[in-house]
């Protein structure tokens, strides 16, 4: 008599208990949710044969072409699992119910600036500088998109792909929206130590340390990046203070800090001065020790 064969739904029945079945049908449903929605999306950009690279947490659309498009996916995961590692998230957690659906959109005045006004319905005109978003309630996605007529259009939507995924995942740690100084900073402090990245992490880290070494005493510190008198140099010194953030400072006080931005009922409007306490700095002291440990970086 000829032994019967186990199909793959049979094993799975026997190999994995009854709550990772149902966790795992959960996900495929959301997933498949979330792709029906990209799709319409995208409709709504012209966009209506998308290429579509899933990875095991973000499904990446695009209207470029797979060669093209599965490079910026591929980067965009390892910046996931690098991101999730070291933001310090238990091996069990969940960010969604689903996966981080990514749209790289390559055309800016006609995919990306369309897809902000007609898809997420947000009215005004783009900053000129604006080459992503994040929308992480219900349906978590980013978008993102290059310069028009950059020359290194596809190592922009790379870079712009893995730092938009390290910023949700930081915000998704803080759970809620935090200031973009803050996400950013933070996003592209993880996403500079990604495979690939090498060389624009030390050319980060050599601009920081050279405003460092070049600064009289007084010149700028740590409240100057999210005060109002933004510093010529503001945007390197966020991406310094970021990498602090999650390599320097001590993460469960990184963590209280983040959280320190979620509105309660006692802290209906919440601040960076609201944070500083709930993870028990003082602005002073935090810049003397963000300011050491950059120094100190080999």
């Amino acid at each position: 008599m000829p032994r019967p064969t186990l199909t793959l739904a049979v094993l799975l029945a026997v190999v994995l208990p009854a709550a990772a079945q149902t966790d795992k049908k959960d996900v495929d449903e959301a997933v498949k949710k979330q792709k029906a929605a990209a799709v319409e999306n995208l409709k709504v950009v012209k966009i209506t044969k998308p290429v579509l690279v899933e990875t095991d947490h973000l499904l990446v659309y695009s209207e470029l072409v797979e060669d093209k498009l599965k490079p910026i996916a591929e980067a965009g995961e390892k910046a996931f699992a690098r991101g999730f590692k070291d933001l310090k998230y238990g091996e069990k957690d969940r960010l969604w119910s689903g996966k981080l659906t990514v749209y790289v959109l390559a055309d800016r005045p006609k995919e990306y600036t369309p897809f902000v006004k007609l898809v997420e319905q947000r009215g005004g005109k783009l900053d000129a500088d604006e080459m992503q978003l994040r929308v992480l309630k219900g349906d978590p996605r980013v978008a993102v998109t290059a310069a028009p007529g950059s020359k290194t259009a596809e190592a922009d939507l790379k870079l712009e792909a893995t730092t938009a995924v390290t910023a949700a995942l930081v915000e998704q740690k803080a759970g809620g929206p935090l200031p973009s100084w803050l996400s950013d900073g933070m996003g592209k402090a993880i996403a500079y130590r990604t495979e690939g990245n090498a060389r624009l992490l030390e050319t980060h880290r050599t601009k920081a340390k050279g405003l460092f070494t070049r600064a009289k005493v007084g010149t700028f510190k740590v409240g100057d990046i999210w005060g109002e008198a933004k510093p010529k140099d503001v945007d390197t010194l966020a991406v310094s203070f970021g990498e602090y953030l999650v390599y320097g400072a001590d993460a469960e006080t990184t963590g209280k800090f983040l959280g320190g931005f979620r509105a309660t009922e006692e802290r209906r409007e919440p601040t960076v001065g609201t944070a500083l306490e709930a993870a028990g700095w003082k602005a002073d002291d935090l810049d003397v020790a963000w300011k050491k440990w950059v120094m100190g970086i080999k």
